[in-house]
């Protein structure tokens, strides 16, 4: 599994359907049907041993430099297409993975990252955002 974390220090954010209690998690958002959990991306190993199951992940970089290349690089993914969503990818270094149909219409392809920049604000999570940004 790939630690975003590496990426840098910023705001990280754990998906499950765990219940789980810690004082590094910074903020808690209970969805009705999973949740949310929060911490400072130096803490996201240890909270992440906190799980049984995570379906998702995700980091927020604040002046980060808008590098997706960067981070293609860093985490080893390839681009499989960009939208005004963001920047979709696949990295083998993830098991987990969505199958998306291609805007082209040929045919279907596997992504496991999201990568978006909003101004100062650079996100990637996987297998792609989940929450806002």
């Amino acid at each position: 599994m790939t630690n975003l974390e590496t990426l840098g220090d910023g705001t990280f954010a754990f998906y499950s359907t765990d219940r789980v209690e810690s004082p590094l998690v910074t903020d808690t958002i209970d969805l009705g049907f999973a949740f949310i959990y929060e911490c400072k991306s130096a803490d996201a190993a240890k909270v992440r041993a906190l799980f049984n199951r995570i379906d998702g992940e995700s980091i927020r970089l604040e002046n980060y430099g808008g590098n997706t290349n960067r981070i293609l690089k860093s985490l080893r993914a390839r681009a499989v297409t960009a939208s005004d969503f963001g920047t979709y990818a696949y990295t083998p270094k993830i098991k987990a993975f969505i199958t998306m149909t291609k805007s082209s219409g040929a045919g279907n392809a596997h992504i496991n990252l999201q990568i978006v920049q909003n101004q100062d604000v650079t996100i990637v999570g996987w297998p792609v955002i989940l929450g806002s940004y």
